[in-house]
């Protein structure tokens, strides 16, 4: 500002420097940007949509069938989520080498350790919460699942979850499976969905994993305590149908 004026000769070459410089740093940006928003954001969203139980509505399951189903499927998921967190954490790493090697002028200050760990924990947190999405959105998506009504309405779409039957065996009249076993079958597939979450490993070189942080939120354990007392509503329900039998039995 002190040695160029509208005057000097050298103004032409000092635009084409500004220029090639303003060139440089459109670039910069470009490269930022495809980095955040096709490597970071694509799949910190695709992480949160996942769903990491099986529910197909046209389909009925026995107790056994439906638990291993379940756990296979959710072992796939638990190997893809740690894929994507991978993929973010590399992408964040190289975001950061782009930022700090980016040479803008000779007496630039360098990029502080403290702004490079800002930006990872950033990030990381963004993760923890697309991991958390996808746990909440799991655990409700099974409750409902379970909650559906199949039945004579024309409206539903959605098969009884789960096969049952009505055993007569005189004088006594019981299901099978019992509530008690279809409950703990929905118990294990909630802590086999939450158990997912330790093979999704914390950034950098550590053994940590977002098991504990995923599971402290209160949010996850209210709805994860809904669904592992989601059989207990319809007790009386099924008491009173099985009560039909009673004459039955007694034949």
């Amino acid at each position: 500002m002190v040695t160029l004026t509208w005057t000097s000769m050298n103004i032409d070459s000092y635009i084409t420097l500004v220029r090639r410089g303003v060139e440089q740093l459109r670039e910069l940006v470009g490269s930022i940007n495809d980095i955040i928003e096709n490597r970071i954001e694509k799949n910190l969203r695709n992480v949160s949509k996942t769903l990491l139980v099986e529910l197909p509505d046209d389909s009925s399951f026995t107790v056994a069938d439906f638990v291993q189903m379940q756990q296979n499927y959710i072992s796939s998921k638990a190997a893809t989520l740690q894929g994507k967190n991978k993929e973010v954490e590399n992408a964040v790493e190289d975001l950061i080498a782009k930022i700090c090697t980016y040479n803008f002028d000779l007496h630039q200050e360098q990029v502080s350790e403290m702004d490079v760990n800002k930006l990872r924990e950033h990030y990381n947190h963004f993760m923890y919460q697309a991991l958390l999405h996808s746990a909440k959105s799991s655990m409700n998506a099974l409750k409902k699942r379970i909650g559906s009504r199949g039945g004579t309405n024309i409206l539903s779409s959605s098969k009884p979850f789960f096969n049952v039957d009505v055993q007569l065996m005189p004088p006594n009249v019981s299901l099978s499976p019992a509530l008690d076993d279809i409950q703990t079958c929905i118990n294990s597939t909630a802590k086999a969905v939450l158990t997912c979450y330790k093979a999704v490993l914390e950034w950098g070189d550590s053994d940590q994993n977002f098991f504990e942080r995923v599971t402290k939120d209160i949010e996850l354990v209210r709805v994860a305590l809904l669904l592992t007392g989601c059989v207990q509503g319809i007790r009386n329900t099924v008491a009173e149908f099985l009560a039909t039998f009673g004459k039955v039995s007694q034949i």
